[in-house]
Parts: C-alpha cells; sequence; structure tokens
C-alpha cells in the first residue's frame, strides 16, 4: 500500500508515521507547502519523504499520486474539492478528515457518481470527531426504532500553565464564527453561537460539564444515512468556555473596527496573536517542565428510539487516549493530533475493504467494516463505552 499525504502538520505527521509502522505499508509521500512547518512536526522513517507540493497545483498532485493507491486530505477541508478531483484524475482511492460544510451542504458527496463510475472508494470525514463519533452514531440507532433525536456532544479540556493549542486555529475559528446548525423538521436550522446551553455528564472527573452548540460538520451527514427526527452538537470544557468568552467580547469579528489610526478586524488580530500548534519538540519540553499537566478529548453520542415498544435512550462515551497516556506512546503529540491522527489511521487500513466505488462517510459503511473498525478502536485504546435506560 503506497499513500500520499497532503499536510504535513501536527495530525498529518501522526498518520504518517503510523501508517509507516504498518507492514502492510510500502511507502508514505507527505506534500506541504511549507517545509519548515514539516519539519516541526515530522518524525523520520525510511518509508517516509516529504515533498514539497501546493495542494491548490491539482497537476502536481495528479502526478505525485499516480501509482499510489490512497490520497489523503490531512490539510484544511477548503481543499477537499480540489484533491477529490485529483484522486480522481490519478485514478486512487481518497480519505479527508473534515468538511468545509457550508449551507449544511458536505461538499464532498457531490462526487459519489464519479467515483463509482471508477470503482475508487472515497471515505469521507474519516477521523475522530466527525468521523468517530458517526460510525458509533450509525452503531447505536441500528438498535432503535423510530429515532427522536441523535445528540453529539463533546469534551475539550486542558490543564496547563501556558496557553496552548491543540489543532488548526483556522479550522477551530471558523467552526467558533459560523452560526451553528441543527437538523429539525427534515432540514438544518441555524442557531445562535454558544446557544442553547446544557448540562451534560461526561464520565468523572469532568461531570456537569455546560455545552453549547457548535459548528461541526459531524452531524451533517447523519440524517441522510440515520432516519431522524432532530440531530445537534454542542461542546464544552476549558477550550470552550475560553472560546466562548472571547466571541462574546466580539473578537472574532471580521468586520474591520478603528483602533487609534488603524483599522483592523478583531478575527485578524486574534488569529495572529493566538499560539500555534506546538512542534513535537516544544510539546516534549512544557511536559517535561511541566506546564502541560493533562488533557482531554473525549465524545459522547446519545439516542432516543423505540425499541420492541418501549423509549430506549442509548449512550455511548467515546474515550480518546488522554495527554498523560499519549506521552508515554507518542512523545510529542498532543491530545487532539493524536486521536485525529490515530483514527484516521484505523479508517485508512479500512479502504482496501470497501467492496464498491463511491463516497461514504463512516455511517454508510457496511455493518462488517464498521464491526472491524470497531474491533480496531478498542485495540488502539479508544475506549467505547454504551449504557441504555428506559425512559418515558
Amino acid at each position: 500500500m503506497k499513500v500520499l499525504i497532503i499536510g504535513a502538520g501536527a495530525a498529518g505527521s501522526i498518520i504518517a508515521k503510523l501508517l509507516s509502522d504498518k507492514a502492510e505499508v510500502e511507502q508514505v509521500i507527505i506534500g506541504d507547502i511549507d517545509q519548515a512547518k514539516a519539519r516541526k512536526f515530522l518524525i523520520p522513517s525510511p518509508k517516509i519523504t516529504f515533498k514539497t507540493l501546493n495542494a491548490k497545483d491539482s497537476p502536481t498532485v495528479v502526478a505525485a499520486a499516480r501509482g499510489f493507491d490512497l490520497l489523503i486530505n490531512a490539510s484544511l477541508p477548503g481543499f477537499n474539492d480540489g484533491l477529490m478531483k485529483a484522486a480522481l484524475e490519478a485514478g486512487v482511492n481518497y480519505q479527508d478528515l473534515a468538511s468545509e460544510w457550508e449551507g449544511g451542504k458536505i461538499e464532498q458527496l457531490k462526487y459519489k457518481k464519479d467515483f463509482q463510475e471508477k470503482n475508487l472508494k472515497a471515505l469521507i470525514n474519516a477521523s475522530a470527531s466527525p468521523g468517530v463519533t458517526n460510525l458509533v452514531a450509525k452503531e447505536l440507532s441500528l438498535q432503535l426504532k423510530r429515532i427522536e433525536y441523535i445528540k453529539i456532544r463533546l469534551l475539550e479540556d486542558v490543564s496547563s500553565d501556558v496557553p496552548f493549542t491543540a489543532w488548526s486555529k483556522a479550522i477551530f475559528f471558523d467552526e467558533v464564527w459560523h452560526k451553528p446548525l441543527v437538523w429539525e423538521f427534515d432540514k438544518f436550522l441555524p442557531k445562535n453561537n454558544f446557544s442553547e446551553e446544557e448540562v451534560y455528564d461526561f464520565p468523572e472527573p469532568f461531570l456537569n460539564q455546560k455545552c453549547y452548540l457548535l459548528a461541526q460538520e459531524d452531524i451533517g451527514t447523519m440524517p441522510l444515512y440515520i432516519k431522524t427526527k432532530y440531530v445537534d452538537l454542542k461542546a464544552g470544557g476549558s477550550e470552550m468556555e475560553f472560546a466562548r468568552t472571547l466571541f462574546k467580547l466580539g473578537l472574532f469579528k471580521k468586520r474591520q473596527v478603528k483602533i487609534g489610526d488603524a483599522m483592523v478586524a478583531p478575527y485578524e488580530v486574534l488569529l495572529k496573536v493566538w499560539p500555534d500548534v506546538p512542534a513535537l519538540r516544544d510539546l516534549k519540553n512544557l511536559v517535561a517542565y511541566k506546564q502541560l499537566h493533562n488533557a482531554h478529548f473525549w465524545a459522547a453520542v446519545e439516542e432516543k428510539g423505540l425499541r420492541e415498544k418501549k423509549k430506549i435512550i442509548k449512550k455511548a462515551m467515546i474515550l480518546f487516549p488522554d495527554q498523560v497516556a499519549i506521552n508515554q506512546v507518542y512523545p510529542g503529540a498532543n491530545y487532539v493530533s493524536y486521536a485525529a491522527g490515530l483514527s484516521a489511521l484505523i479508517f485508512a487500513m479500512a479502504i482496501p475493504k470497501i467492496k464498491e466505488g463511491g463516497v461514504f462517510p463512516p455511517e454508510a459503511l457496511s455493518d462488517e467494516i464498521r464491526g472491524q473498525l470497531l474491533e480496531e478502536f478498542k485495540k488502539n485504546n479508544i475506549k467505547i463505552e454504551i449504557t441504555e435506560i428506559e425512559t418515558k
């Protein structure tokens, strides 16, 4: 198996290293326009080669992908469209980790017929969240009928003495700035940012966490593959509370304001001063000097429906490894990049098992492949704890 990865950031580099550890993987090329960034995150391996590539330069990407088995977009979701076209032209399978999800539409799905015609597989939104959350939502739905709701709840909590960024600030700011959507009455409806506050119980020590609506694409495909009346996504934890405070202060506004003699957009200032994701060496130092104590990225999937004329609520807690555990297995990786990279690796290794061509979010995969993926998650210390109760 030969893999081309576009994006040599924190998550892309982890995917590359984990792929290189697989006996089935012969070669990994990781491409990025920024070689200096790649040096911050890449771990040397005989199987991994860095190549300077511009994701917007389709002819060069196509040339690099020819003869490979898989093209992974581990960069911004804004490159999905062009990289899917490149995969089709090069005749390779495709994977990405997120969507732009403009106007309630998942952009990758428009290429379904193109991939079917070429008998190529495109596995989209295949990471931690979206990704594992979607697959688990499908699993829970198969045990219920007439589903009233699907709720996705995310927890991102950091205990650190210094400002800390775990994932692309451009993507995070985009999610905070965009209006969140919920699925209701057979369509997506816009809601106010950080609205509909709810107290949600994650496993200890994160009981009674305030969660707020967030614009994240996990729920963008669920109503297409799971029949339900309602779907939403909310997030909580220290990072969400901090982002909410900044939003209330107006620091995510893109309209320019006058400060002294200058016209500046608060959003641009925030983007400039917000710290970048720490390089492997920098994160190791934060841990060594005990400035980063621990951090968690967990997810919950909750569904309510009928089974044998009884109303049932099923909950799945998805517990990705915390920062302390990650320090032992992949020093320098952080609690979000490792969860995203590890999940993406597991999805990538399942792509050759997909029998037909097309575009697939995780919840569209066959029962057999979903079952295999769940086993792989568990083997790789992604804990999935499922409970259920009868309700009125």
